[in-house]
């Protein structure tokens, strides 16, 4: 299932060199072009064969700017492509994204350093390459395939932004200090947070600094953490999906859910008379920026949704990383009880009590100290429903929405709220949707089998 046929596999390396080689042709006028290498995973035997990714470096002098390095970076790696498409992509800094042939490419610019004297995260790539490629036999390359397959299935796999998962490196990283993919999920079932894995000594003058849930030290560069990028909640899914599977071992784990099982547990799920969503439509943006303005979003809406009251379970975005977003919020309740208590300080705590009595005066309808000897106020709620108080955050004159700046103009055109069971309605047509929806109101059946 992860390991490619050999004409694929020999397709695939025939198909990057052809790249290469332009991406050489393209630079040969450009003297501060020193290299040009293949990266990634397709360099090092661990891709998969239905994710296949290419990464070209091309690694620059290092003494010229940053600017001049991301200018002539972009227009080598679009000028290579022609005559495809092309698309710009950001990490530190912007690169080129193409697919010729049903594979993907990114030609990144990096700087030409000595190993430690890094002036960008891409220098250090061809670093891993070249460690990985020295150290990986054919059985440790189809383990990493595994672990990828893996990850890729329970939706924990990539280091960008919208998954905020575990890198191809990282999975690499892993598989070569416990060996092999079923040792992999031993040692993330027993973990306990604050573990530091290293294939060297861990010196703690450097680990001290990392406050992560799982710190993974590169080993090209023992001062970077690889596990900075992964979320709290990813590893905790890879934790106990390594503990499902340890229990109960089925390829199911390596097979894609079909859209036709997740269309359907989520039209009929009744947790949709818990679920309120925001659609809204923006103009294009690259990928990265886009997921870190709907991240960012989220975040601040569901603060300003608790502040109202509303008891928010969970929350998702959702996009179709072209012109159409959406924030998913799963809450206890859409509506709540007219009357609203809100509890002040200690009747000793004299200034502030006089504050919180002012502060609540006109809003006030009873006042009462409790048994605990705090101030107690009761009033009527400005929004009783949840729906009423996301178009009031929404308002395109709001001050205080949450919403980041670069989507706040997404606004002016206007948005949609959509509760409850309308809600299978408005996601028809939609897999990114459904597919997001399903991951708020399902049970992730991988880690809880």
């Amino acid at each position: 299932m992860v390991e490619p046929k050999l004409m694929e596999e020999k397709n695939v390396l025939n198909i990057a060199e052809e790249v290469k080689q332009r991406v050489e042709d393209t630079s040969k006028r450009h003297l501060i072009v020193h290299s040009v290498e293949i990266g990634g995973s397709v360099a090092k035997g661990t891709w998969l064969t239905d994710n296949v990714d290419v990464d070209i470096f091309v690694k620059f002098d290092s003494t010229i700017s940053k600017k001049r390095l991301e200018d002539l970076g972009v227009k080598i790696g679009r000028d290579a492509l022609l005559p495809n498409d092309s698309f710009l992509r950001y990490s530190e800094h912007p690169y080129v994204e193409g697919i010729i042939d049903g594979v993907t490419f990114n030609i990144v610019p990096c700087y030409d350093v000595v190993k430690g004297s890094w002036k960008s995260s891409a220098d250090r790539s061809p670093y891993h390459t070249s460690f990985m490629k020295n150290r990986f036999n054919k059985s440790l390359k189809n383990e990493t395939r595994l672990l990828k397959k893996f990850l890729k299935v329970l939706g924990l796999y990539g280091a960008e932004i919208k998954v905020k998962g575990f890198s191809g490196y990282v999975c690499e990283v892993l598989i070569l200090k416990y060996g092999s993919f079923i040792s992999v999920l031993k040692a993330m079932s027993d973990l306990v947070g604050g573990e530091i894995l290293s294939l060297d000594d861990v010196d703690e003058d450097i680990t001290e600094k990392f406050d992560t849930q799982l710190v993974i030290l590169d080993p090209v560069d023992n001062r970077r953490n690889l596990g900075a990028a992964i979320s709290p909640v990813n590893v905790t899914s890879f934790i106990m999906a390594s503990r499902s599977f340890l229990e109960k071992p089925s390829i199911m784990f390596f097979k894609d859910i079909p859209v036709s099982k997740i269309t359907d547990k989520v039209r009929k799920s009744t947790l949709l008379n818990h679920i309120s969503i925001v659609i809204l439509r923006h103009e294009p943006r690259t990928v990265d920026v886009l997921w870190g303005q709907l991240h960012r979003s989220i975040d601040g809406l569901s603060k300003q949704i608790s502040k109202a009251g509303f008891n928010v379970l969970r929350t998702s975005a959702a996009s179709d990383e072209d012109s159409t977003s959406t924030f998913i919020f799963l809450l206890d309740s859409l509506v709540l009880p007219k009357s609203q208590i809100k509890m002040g300080p200690n009747v000793n705590m004299k200034g502030e009590v006089s504050k919180f009595l002012d502060s609540n005066l006109k809003w006030s309808k009873l006042t009462w100290v409790g048994n605990d000897q705090r101030i107690y106020i009761m009033g009527d709620r400005r929004f009783l429903e949840v729906e009423e108080l996301l178009y009031s955050l929404l308002d395109d004159t709001a001050k205080e929405s949450g919403v980041a700046p670069g989507l706040k103009r997404a606004l002016e055109s206007g948005i949609e709220v959509i509760s409850g069971k309308n809600i299978a309605k408005s996601a028809s047509g939609r897999q990114w949707l459904i597919e997001a929806l399903y991951r708020v109101v399902i049970t992730d059946e991988f880690s809880f089998s």
